[in-house]
């Protein structure tokens, strides 16, 4: 509308420019061919060619019109078919965000090929066709989309990770996002997606490598990450446990804010308890923690640790009775110790003390051991394995 006013103004500017010009002066314009001979006035020459102008002006663009009309048609049925093919992909999504997988997926493949956007097509089906248990299809689907658009590797390749890990296919998404990584090494979804398939193949070197970049850009929630660096930490420290030195040097990798966690700590004196190795080193480590904050779990491993000298280690537990008398891991361990020490009548008050504070199947193994191997009393021990036994069904249910 704007156009042709403009084109309106355009015309009545000439058209006045025309009557001023003649105004005063009418002129005479004489048109001569083979003996043919027109007069006539200027203003009327001037009208004449204005109309010709015009005239010639909409006989060209009808003649572009008709020249176009091919191409034109040609778009206006390419664009029906996009429009079709983009209400079948809206509604297979609708489909797929509401649990109607079989129909999601038909409605994706349906106008596939007539879509601007196929791509779409073939990802949202493929997960579709996860949803579905149809394996087989999804991996044709990602196929057909790398073909669709091979320039979108990298968000076809992460779809078939994410589908691949949900399936339990660990090894199959390893090695795709190892791909993924060596050509998009700082790509952070691919970084975290790696970490969840190292932790779930428990390949501990590669995922205790990547978890700080996991941690510097915040790629999981804290709580998760520290999920997985102690899964780690303590995959690389088990691997170690064939020896002591061994077992030593792969603690002292381990960054320090996690070496003061209890859990970590905990895990790593087990593994030193299990071996019946000491290390000066690693008792100081236990008691500093233990007296900053104490952990019901470390004592009980403390309980365990062989100390180069029994009695030694026993008055340094024994100075925690004030504090936490009642404690029934404390008392069990105080046990342990006294039975280390070869104190029997010691270990046997610890030990019903513990049962006392909070009977545990631990507890009345150890006591039940004390009375068989120690003290020579049968019964009492039959009883006490009775008593183990049946605390450690009513835990298990």
């Amino acid at each position: 509308m704007v156009k042709f006013l403009i084109k309106l103004l355009i015309l009545v500017i000439v058209v006045l420019a025309a009557v001023l010009l003649v105004r005063d002066d009418p002129g005479v314009v004489m048109l001569r061919y083979r003996g043919w001979t027109v007069d006539t006035s200027l203003a009327v020459a001037l009208g004449i060619l204005i109309l010709f102008m015009v005239a010639l002006y909409y006989l060209i663009r009808l003649l572009r019109g008709i020249l176009r009309m091919p191409s034109a048609l040609q778009r206006q049925s390419q664009n029906r078919r996009y429009g079709k093919a983009r209400r079948q992909l809206n509604q297979g999504l609708i489909d797929l965000a509401e649990g109607r997988f079989e129909q999601a997926e038909n409605h994706l493949m349906r106008l596939v090929g007539s879509s601007e956007s196929p791509l779409v097509h073939y990802l949202a089906a493929a997960r579709a066709a996860q949803l579905q248990g149809k394996h087989d299809a999804r991996d044709g689907y990602l196929k057909a989309a790398h073909e669709a658009n091979p320039a979108a590797e990298l968000a076809i390749g992460v779809t078939q990770a994410e589908l691949q890990l949900a399936h339990q296919q660990t090894e199959q998404a390893l090695a795709t996002l190892s791909h993924l990584h060596s050509i998009a090494p700082r790509h952070d979804y691919v970084t975290m997606l790696l970490a969840r398939a190292y932790l779930e193949l428990e390949d501990w070197p590669a995922l205790v490598e990547i978890l700080p970049d996991v941690r510097r850009k915040k790629l999981v929630k804290a709580n998760r990450l520290r999920e997985m660096e102690l899964a780690g930490y303590r995959g690389l420290l088990e691997r170690a446990a064939d020896s002591q030195a061994g077992l030593e040097k792969s603690w002292g990798s381990i960054p320090k804010s996690l070496q003061s966690d209890p859990m970590m700590l905990c895990f790593y004196v087990d593994l030193m308890a299990r071996q019946g190795w000491y290390s000066s080193a690693v008792e100081q480590l236990v008691l500093k923690s233990l007296d900053k904050q104490w952990d019901d779990s470390l004592i009980e491993v403390y309980g365990r640790f062989e100390a180069k000298d029994a009695n030694t280690q026993l008055a340094r537990a024994e100075k925690w009775l004030d504090d936490f008398g009642h404690n029934e891991n404390l008392l069990l361990s105080l046990g342990r110790i006294s039975m280390r020490a070869r104190l029997w009548g010691k270990a046997q008050g610890y030990f019903e003390a513990s049962i006392g504070a909070g009977a545990t199947p631990a507890a009345c193994l150890a006591l039940a051991q004390l009375f068989e191997q120690q003290l020579q009393q049968p019964d009492k021990a039959a009883e006490y394995y009775q008593r183990g036994l049946k605390l450690s069904l009513e835990s298990s249910r």
